[in-house]
């Protein structure tokens, strides 16, 4: 599954390709997100039956897709952080994410998912090929993302380190709250 503007900086052409050369039975590359002219010759060059675009969709209505999902790619080139991927991770999906799409700081390598490097086609069909035979890996990946969600991006979690990297900037670590 893929979430995000089907853009070249998302890596769209490297997740298409991959896909396509795993030939893997049973599978389906799910997209969502909206169409960009500058993609449309790949969207057409890897077009087939296992490949299905079914968004943009509003934020909100996301987390119906994502429970479709067994796995959630998001091989960007640039990338700040993708929101889609703590969203999928909360719907239970092990997250396949290159260097450059923040994804890094979400998981721990091989417990929530791979980070593989950008461009790397042969990275991408590694770690998807790796998610399809091994069931009860992937499905542990699934929850240790849930759970890694759960634990650590609620909003009171973003709040107390926040105010923990404010207070350690202002040189108040160590000192008491009033």
């Amino acid at each position: 599954m893929f979430c995000g503007a089907l853009s070249i900086r998302k890596g769209l052409a490297y997740l298409l390709r991959a896909f396509s050369e795993l030939a893997l039975p049973n599978s389906e590359l799910l997209l969502i997100g909206s169409r960009q002219a500058e993609t449309e010759p790949l969207l057409a060059r890897y077009a087939a039956d296992n490949i299905r675009h079914v968004g943009p969709f509003r934020e909100f209505d996301l987390h119906a897709y994502y429970r479709l999902g067994s796995v959630f790619c998001m091989p960007s080139i640039e990338e700040g952080l993708a929101m889609v991927q703590v969203q999928a991770m909360a719907s239970g999906l092990p997250l396949i994410c290159t260097t450059n799409s923040g994804g890094a700081d979400l998981i721990t390598e091989g417990e929530q998912g791979f980070v593989v490097p950008i461009r790397d086609v042969e990275a991408l069909k590694e770690k998807i090929l790796f998610c399809h035979d091994n069931p009860e890996a992937r499905a542990a990946m699934a929850d240790a993302a849930r759970a890694r969600v759960e634990s650590n991006f609620a909003w009171s979690d973003y709040g107390a380190r926040a105010i923990t990297h404010y207070r350690h900037g202002l040189g108040l670590q160590g000192v008491e709250a009033s």
